[in-house]
């Protein structure tokens, strides 16, 4: 039986100590004689602590749409493009972000492991599982707008904190980095049981904070980088000195596992259980409700599995020149590469199945069409396919006719579900061993939030950032991840890339990142970080920590090559070239199309949040992010 995260804090809920309200630093009365009564001994402050992990968030679309605003993904309804890449995100009258609730519910707690009686041993522990939670909360805020308010005891209704500016941006970071190394120190090794938070997972988010504002620094022109680059290193290297994780065989397995207790690389992982805590990922994906779709700039990203990005690879069977092209190309194109491609983007592939309603597929003649029907369905690929086999089918078990599946055929042969506007349908989250039940949130596949690829990735990219970065760092790490079945990548051979410089990948060259960061090691660092979390909630935060968000997101989203042909000749499928211009819909080739040109990433202002106008009323001291408007809109005034 699984062991419960429970999400809830039943003592602190029926004592009133937890509440909504979102007022600027949440302010309410205390009851003395019932604080006290809560916070005796350490069962008690166990029982509370159930209900911080509820900051962990699981699947939900706040997670999907990372990568829908980090360029790997894009949604596939009318209107629901990036807003950061459309140039539409407007200061919000109020946001519920910019919230301290949580901040002070981990203050108190906090406030009360002094007057407890329990050991000095369980006193250390329950104020590091505080500071460890508090520091998680301030690192939300910290990474959307920066300064924040710091506030370390629960406030009285007349405390002058209220009233306070922000603290400033180094003193915020350099407070979380003090507390996450105390809970390091202090915390018991084992925590309070299995997939609970324990020494490795304080690591393993302290070098998720530390890389973030270490590389935050280095971008957007800070000092103490490399202050914060070296404590991201040292506390991924103390999971990874630990012994006790490997990379998981299965990557499909870490997304679609009803149960991720003793999985090799999960650190901790949120629970959901029939009838307590559920989510709608799987039915989403195997109905027509999935929203989120994939892009040609994230398959284009995928190496080749001779380890070469495809600009360069021998083993890629396409061109980037569009003459000559048929039906069949994005066969060419998924084949030979890095395996995760096929678990993230469902292959393309087609049957001779025709109906709305079919169970059976009937499969063509053409080897093509199969191609990858047979990989995905071979016995001898089940170590890395997992829970994935083609055709695709929707919950009931109908079957989809093909991929890409466009939503605007004339040809009546597309389905409702697995469809997608553009042709890339984002099926990482598919699975058809558990049940995709008729009721929204009551899937019960298991999310992980810290997991040892993380770590890994972590490392790398700190050493390479600092200069330390060589064949026995990448063998230790990233060459862990590409020897895997689901992956299937030659190794990284630093030597090589560094020789080859700008031209190991000349799209990159091409697309102006080299002359953001010129290392080209660097940049495959952070292309494995890219598609090993893609849905996973970096995305964004990666590319405006790495100050590229204009490269990424100033270009269309397009899908995959497209022929009219197959679809009827349908005049309401949209394409578009290479370079992102509309064809004409007698145009039989060309890229999926949905979405227009976005009007572009306006400035460095956008790389911080707004605050909310509702608390700038609250509190004159407060004063808006730079490029901001205090009245509403866009920009300042």
């Amino acid at each position: 039986m699984k062991k419960k995260i429970m999400y809830i804090s039943c003592m602190a809920l029926s004592l009133g100590l937890i509440s909504c309200n979102d007022d600027f630093l949440e302010v309410y009365p205390r009851d003395t004689q019932t604080e006290a009564t809560a916070f005796v001994t350490a069962e008690n402050f166990e029982t509370y602590a159930w209900g911080l992990y509820s900051i962990f968030g699981g699947y939900n679309d706040d997670t999907l749409g990372a990568d829908k605003d980090g360029g790997n993904l894009t949604g596939n309804t009318a209107g629901s493009e990036s807003a950061w890449a459309m140039n539409r995100y407007k200061v919000p009258a109020s946001e519920g972000d910019w919230d301290f609730s949580f901040i002070r519910k981990c203050n108190l707690m906090l406030d009360h492991i002094d007057a407890a009686q329990m050991s000095d041993v369980d006193k250390k522990h329950w104020r590091a599982v505080g500071l460890f939670f508090r520091s998680h909360r301030y690192f939300q805020l910290l990474q959307k707008f920066g300064d924040v308010p710091w506030i370390e005891h629960v406030l009285a209704t007349d405390s002058e904190e209220l009233y306070f500016p922000r603290n400033p941006r180094d003193e915020v970071a350099a407070n979380i980095l003090r507390d996450l190394k105390q809970a390091a120190a202090d915390i018991r090794e084992t925590g309070n049981g299995t997939n609970t938070v324990n020494r490795d997972v304080v690591n393993t988010f302290l070098s998720r904070f530390a890389l973030f504002e270490g590389t935050w620094r280095k971008y957007h022109g800070l000092q103490d980088a490399d202050t914060y680059l070296r404590e991201a290193a040292d506390a991924a290297w103390a999971v990874i000195n630990t012994g006790k994780y490997s990379v998981n065989p299965s990557y499909d397995a870490l997304f679609n596992s009803e149960d991720l207790t003793g999985a090799a690389s999960i650190i901790l992982f949120r629970q959901y259980t029939a009838g307590e805590l559920g989510h709608n990922y799987t039915r989403r994906i195997r109905t027509g409700e999935l929203t989120f779709e994939g892009t040609k700039d994230l398959v284009d990203s995928y190496l080749c599995s001779d380890g070469r990005p495809i600009s360069t690879s021998a083993v890629f069977e396409d061109t980037p020149d569009d003459t000559g092209k048929d039906k069949y190309r994005e066969y060419d194109r998924f084949r030979n590469r890095d395996r995760r491609l096929y678990l993230t983007i469902c292959p393309p592939y087609n049957t001779a199945t025709t109906g709305g309603s079919v169970t059976d597929p009937v499969f063509t003649d053409d080897p093509r069409d199969n191609e990858y029907i047979d990989i995905m369905n071979d016995p001898a690929n089940a170590s890395w396919t997992g829970t994935k086999q083609l055709p695709h089918t929707n919950f009931k078990g109908f079957v989809c006719h093909r991929q890409p599946n466009l939503l605007n055929t004339a040809d009546g042969r597309n389905t409702a579900w697995g469809k997608s506007n553009m042709g890339y349908f984002m099926w990482k989250y598919y699975n058809t061993t558990t049940p995709a039940l008729t009721a929204n949130s009551d899937n019960t596949t298991d999310a992980p939030v810290f997991r040892y690829e993380e770590v890994l990735l972590n490392y790398a990219e700190a050493k390479c950032e600092l200069g330390e970065f060589d064949q026995t760092v990448a063998d230790q790490t990233v060459n862990l991840m590409r020897v895997r079945p689901s992956c299937n990548v030659a190794p990284m051979n630093v030597a090589e890339i560094k020789a080859a410089g700008r031209g190991w990948d000349p799209a990159l060259d091409a697309g102006g990142y080299y002359d953001r960061a010129g290392d080209p090691v660097l940049w495959e660092i952070r292309r494995e970080r890219r598609v090993e979390f893609v849905g996973e909630g970096f995305a964004f935060r990666d590319i405006r920590r790495w100050k590229i968000a204009d490269l990424v997101l100033n270009k269309r989203p397009q899908g995959a090559w497209i022929d009219r042909a197959d679809y009827g000749n349908s005049a309401t499928i949209k394409l578009q070239d290479v370079d992102g211009n509309d064809l004409p819909s007698t145009e039989r080739y060309g890229y999926g199309a949905f979405f227009g040109k976005p009007a572009g990433w306006p400035d460095d202002h956008y790389y911080l949040y707004p605050l909310p106008l509702d608390n700038l009323a609250l509190n004159d001291a407060l004063t808006q992010n730079p490029g901001w408007t205090s009245t509403g809109g866009d920009t300042a005034e």
